[in-house]
């Protein structure tokens, strides 16, 4: 059974929240729309850098390993995966800030 390392996770919302309280104290936005928007832009970076890396010619890019269809396959999952966690917290921001 795989596990998850959450470290990664603990950083990304740590950091986020902490641009989250600044713009807050900043602006006066909501601290919590800021910061799921914070990590809204911090999630579609590092989706479009995957998907750009495992292009031909991209850091990533494999002949043989990452072009097969099994692996294109699990990228594809990956990204639904990563885009329903993007639109989830779209809608949580848009809802925190009615």
């Amino acid at each position: 059974m795989k596990t998850f390392d959450l470290k990664p996770a603990a950083i990304m919302t740590t950091v986020c929240a902490a641009v989250g309280v600044g713009i807050q104290y900043a602006t006066g936005f909501y601290w919590l729309t800021a910061t799921l928007l914070a990590m809204v832009a911090l999630l579609v970076n590092g989706l479009v850098i995957f998907n750009e890396d495992l292009q031909p010619g991209g850091l990533d890019h494999q002949e043989g390993v990452t072009d097969t269809a099994q692996a294109r396959a699990e990228q594809r999952k990956a990204n639904w995966i990563q885009l329903a966690i993007i639109i989830f917290l779209l809608v949580g921001a848009l809802w925190s800030s009615i």
